[in-house]
């Protein structure tokens, strides 16, 4: 693979937050993306010129079509059982060299506490710890690419009603029904979980302030348009976003948003997304 090539795949990667693995028809690999080096547990350099089946030998890597069930996997790189292959060319078969890609985000949660988005929430959230391990993953590609990014949070001011309504589980519920609407706007590298009981975080990859600013809007006016039909209620909502820097750790960074929701919680637009 020339230069060129691995500058092109590596772009792809950063700019889309996908771990990406290039195989040639013979099997060995040819390129291997920092990030899926990183979530895996595998360096790149260790592993360049190998065979994939050395690494997932129980593995299927024939071409897949838009599936995520991807199965095989070994105690040590289990990740890498999640790992979808795609022809390169027009020929759909399963022979010819094939990229394969790991969408890193929020709907990797089948591996529980091995996997670094694994979730605790028992409707299956992604949570606040996966938070932090995506924030912690994200600063350290923006210090290494310069790839800026953006934490955006959600609070649901009027919760507390809807618990005494419709209880816990009635609860439950309902935030099941805003994570799937937040998680059905975000683009496949963004990440939405639940960071407590009535507060949302999302992770935007490859944003500026302008475009945080943008989303955090579409947000606002999606949570808020919610109605709760059996206490005929919308949601009040209250949406804040902050961009990360590379100076920071994931604590300081979660910090300053958290500080800016309570300023949003006080404004009188429900909205603080910082410039």
């Amino acid at each position: 693979m020339s230069g060129t090539d691995t500058d092109i795949w590596t772009a792809i990667a950063t700019g889309t937050g996908c771990g990406l693995v290039i195989i040639d028809d013979a099997g060995l690999i040819e390129y291997m993306s920092s990030e899926l080096a990183e979530v895996s547990g595998v360096k790149a350099e260790q592993v360049v010129g190998k065979p994939w089946s050395d690494l997932v030998p129980a593995a299927d890597t024939a071409i897949v079509d838009g599936d995520d069930s991807g199965v095989g996997l070994i105690d040590t790189t289990p990740v890498l059982a999640k790992v979808n292959f795609y022809p390169v060319g027009s020929e759909v078969d399963n022979s010819g060299r094939r990229v394969g890609v790991l969408r890193l985000s929020s709907q990797y949660v089948d591996y529980g506490e091995v996997f670094p988005f694994a979730v605790e929430t028992a409707s299956g959230i992604p949570s606040r710890r996966a938070m932090f391990e995506l924030v912690e993953s994200q600063l350290a590609c923006q210090n290494r690419y310069q790839t800026p990014f953006s934490l955006i949070f959600l609070r649901i001011k009027n919760y507390r009603t809807f618990i005494e309504a419709l209880g816990t589980e009635g609860w439950e519920n309902t935030n099941r029904a805003v994570y799937d609407q937040l998680d059905s706007i975000t683009r496949m590298a963004d990440s939405v979980g639940l960071y407590d009981e009535a507060t949302f975080w999302m992770i935007l990859i490859n944003s500026a302030p302008e475009g945080t600013k943008v989303t955090a809007e579409k947000i606002k006016l999606l949570a808020g348009a919610m109605k709760i039909d059996a206490l005929d209620l919308f949601l009040s909502v209250a949406v804040a976003g902050v961009m990360g820097r590379p100076e920071e750790d994931s604590e300081a960074l979660v910090q300053r948003g958290l500080v800016k929701l309570d300023k949003a919680l006080d404004a009188t637009s429900g909205m603080v997304v910082e410039e």
